[in-house]
């Protein structure tokens, strides 16, 4: 089929955006000026625009990480907030439904919903497009009506069902009501099932239909849809008792449904299921003796693509591609590297990571927000290492003399400040620290013939400030950044990698923590348990780390079992496409989460006083505005029947 060249789209029919990179075998087309509905679908090529069109509506895994930088995940520098940066306004609690929106699905999703209901009502065979093909794509407008829905409803809570094109851009044909929560997501979640039968699980030309709506994409957003609606932001939240639409209808149940836990579980098993039986598995690399290595398979889950063996992406975002991933390297490679280096990760993220022995390091914080160690855990903020710390594995960027191939590699290189060593292996490839080796730092030092090879985040160090582009809590994003990246692209292999929307290891997370929630509400832990640790253990397997209950590592209290699947999500997904953003809200933690002082490294001590260097700070202080993103202000002006929900 040669429908759907995926480098063409029409933006609402008339401006032309990129769309599906590094696909192959597409043609660059360029629309007219001006296409009525008769024109785009009487010609194939107006009619793959129209198409991929609505398929852009697709939230950016690369080219804007705002999601993940209003959560506490990813960060800007501080510094930002003088010059008015869309996230730190956000962020310092200065939004206002009247700016600009940081996230525009109200107006921009709204659109592509329409126009692929405009698709449903006219698209029809052609001499070079035939019945079937047509069917498979109305499949795929079917699909995307009900995604952006869910995006819509997860986003804002209360929304109106668009089930139809406007007959007209009169204001009146587009003053829709908003819907009671759970009408919106029951609705979706049956299109999203019932759509599911009519899309391939695998396109017969996958070389040319990679990156097209498939079964697994339908399943996929309907089990986080439902995970979402269980959770306690919406699922008998008193907080949000007595909200109503214009009819007076409550948006909110104000009673707590247990059952929505089970539905929720069983979206998710389903997509499993479905996905381990066609092929689908947690990736896993070896390292050169054969053995399963952490290190490469977390780094190549998020590098690698489909057909270069990464079994774990259920959505790609194939619009994603180099460019828009060279950017976003270029943000967080050091600026040494004659980049910009200022996306970061918070202090939170760094925390949050397990030792390396599966334990927690830190179990919460004090009044003045100084870390509480689990003495356990081996855990310090004192000091230096004595020596380097070396692993088999094939992972060699954090050693000064890697290369690739070898047996055994140097992940923490002597004299690394303490909280950094013995940590997990996805903290060492999510984030990049001071004083950490780098493999792509082959510039000098000031010009003076020494070779760069490690981080410089002291104050006018090479990577720091006072220059406006530095790591804003002392620390730089590994996690999505082409290790191999070094001054102005990566030509290695990653350099072609993908965003990546939704991968198999969210749907094991998101079982594990439903049926635990299920099991809690119903009294029947002792029935699921090995279930829950079963899908738990996976994940904890592939990040290299003991797996509870095995080889003598203990299995939590049950009632501390919610914290731990909670942290072994944050720290597996981090930085990814909003998650941590969503569940903060889902699970009503965002207004103790988001609101108050943000810690880091002390970024004002130079080089010379090291250790002054590594002590937490206070750098940002936060509030916490809603857990709703607004309405934009103009449309509750043009639109009588719409209503704000609070905090706006």
């Amino acid at each position: 089929m040669k429908i759907m060249k995926n480098k063409i789209l029409l933006c609402t029919l008339a401006v032309v955006l990129p769309f599906l990179s590094g696909c192959s075998d597409y043609l660059d087309k360029r629309p007219d000026d001006q296409l009525d509905v008769e024109t785009a679908f009487e010609n194939s090529g107006n009619l793959e625009r129209w198409l991929a069109y609505i398929y852009d509506g697709i939230p950016a895994c690369y080219a804007d990480s705002n999601w993940d930088m209003i959560a506490d995940d990813m960060s800007t520098p501080p510094d930002w907030f003088s010059v008015g940066n869309s996230v730190s306004l956000y962020v310092r609690g200065s939004w206002t439904p009247s700016d600009p929106q940081i996230i525009n699905f109200w107006t921009d999703l709204s659109k592509r919903i329409r126009q692929a209901y405009v698709f449903l009502e006219n698209a029809h065979p052609l001499e070079d497009v035939t019945a079937k093909d047509i069917e498979s794509m109305k499949a795929e407008c079917r699909f995307f009506i009900a995604y952006y829905h869910s995006l819509l409803v997860m986003t804002y809570g209360a929304v109106p069902i668009i089930d139809k094109a406007a007959p007209s851009t009169q204001d009146e044909d587009t003053f829709l009501k908003q819907r009671p929560f759970y009408e919106v997501v029951d609705w979706c979640a049956n299109e999203l099932l019932d759509v599911a039968e009519d899309l391939p699980i695998h396109y017969a030309n996958q070389a040319d239909d990679y990156g097209r709506a498939t079964s697994l994409w339908a399943l996929a957003i309907r089990a986080r849809l439902l995970t979402f609606a269980a959770s306690p932001l919406v699922n008998g939240n008193p907080d949000l008792s007595g909200m109503v639409n214009c009819d007076g209808e409550q948006i909110f149940s104000e009673k707590y449904d247990p059952a929505r836990w089970r539905v929720a579980a069983e979206a998710n098993k389903l997509l499993i299921d479905t996905a381990e039986e066609n092929g689908y598995a947690i990736y896993e690399a070896e390292d050169v003796n054969g053995e399963p290595d952490p290190y490469m398979s977390l780094l190549e889950v998020m590098m690698l693509r489909e057909n270069q063996g990464n079994t774990e992406i259920i959505i790609p975002h194939t619009k994603d591609g180099v460019n828009t991933a060279a950017w976003f390297d270029s943000m967080a490679a050091p600026r040494s590297l004659a980049n910009h280096g200022n996306i970061g990760v918070t202090q939170n993220l760094v925390d949050a990571f397990f030792m390396n022995n599966g334990l927690v390091p830190i179990t919460g914080y004090t009044s003045t927000g100084a870390p509480i160690i689990n003495e356990e855990s081996g855990y310090s903020e004192e000091g230096f290492s004595t020596a380097a710390w070396e692993v088999d594995t094939r992972y060699f960027y954090n050693d000064p003399d890697g290369k690739e191939g070898d047996t055994k590699n140097v992940i923490t290189t002597q004299g690394t400040y303490m909280m950094y060593c013995g940590r997990e292996p996805r903290f060492y490839v999510s984030v990049l620290y001071n004083d950490a080796y780098h493999w792509g730092l082959t510039y000098h030092d000031n010009n003076t013939g020494t070779p760069k090879e490690y981080t410089d985040f002291y104050f006018n160090g090479d990577d720091g400030r006072p220059h406006a582009d530095y790591p804003g809590f002392g620390y730089l994003v590994k996690k999505k950044v082409a290790p191999d990246y070094a001054g102005s692209s990566s030509t290695g292999e990653y350099a072609h990698r993908h965003g990546i929307v939704y991968r198999l290891a969210e749907a094991y997370l998101s079982y594990a923590e439903c049926l635990y929630e299920q099991s809690m509400a119903e009294g029947t832990f002792g029935e699921n348990e090995n279930e829950i640790y079963k899908y738990l253990n996976k994940i904890r397997e592939r990040a290299g780390i003991p797996q509870y209950g095995v080889d003598g590592f203990a299995k939590p209290a049950p009632e501390s079992l919610r914290d731990l699947i909670h942290r072994e999500r944050r720290v597996e997904l981090c930085c990814e496409s909003g998650i941590r953003w969503n569940d903060l809200r889902r699970w009503k933690e965002a207004e103790d989460v988001l609101d108050g002082p943000f810690f880091g490294m002390n970024l004002m001590a130079e080089k010379k006083d090291k250790e002054d260097y590594y002590k937490r700070v206070d750098l940002q202080d936060r509030k916490f505005i809603s857990y709703w993103w607004p309405v934009p202000q103009d449309d509750i002006d043009r639109n009588p029947n719409l209503r704000q929900l609070p905090g706006w």
